[in-house]
């Protein structure tokens, strides 16, 4: 679902410079472990990490506002 839902939000972004990286953290652990995420699904950019069962769309897209900004 927010693979999904990011996704859709980066095709509407146009001019957005997002660049994502997928990490699979059953045959990557310790990069899981050492980037800081603890619950799965975890979008990060940066210092600033989002993650709960329930991202939806409107989370996501506040998260990227946010991160963008910075």
């Amino acid at each position: 679902m927010a693979k999904k839902a990011l996704d859709e939000l980066l095709a509407e972004r146009n001019d957005s410079n997002f660049s994502i990286e997928e990490v699979e953290i059953m045959t990557n652990p310790l990069r899981a472990l050492k980037d800081g995420v603890k619950f799965i699904p975890t979008l990060a950019s940066g210092d600033q990490k989002i993650s709960g069962i329930l991202l939806n769309k409107e989370k996501i897209a506040y998260f990227l506002d946010k991160v963008e900004s910075i």
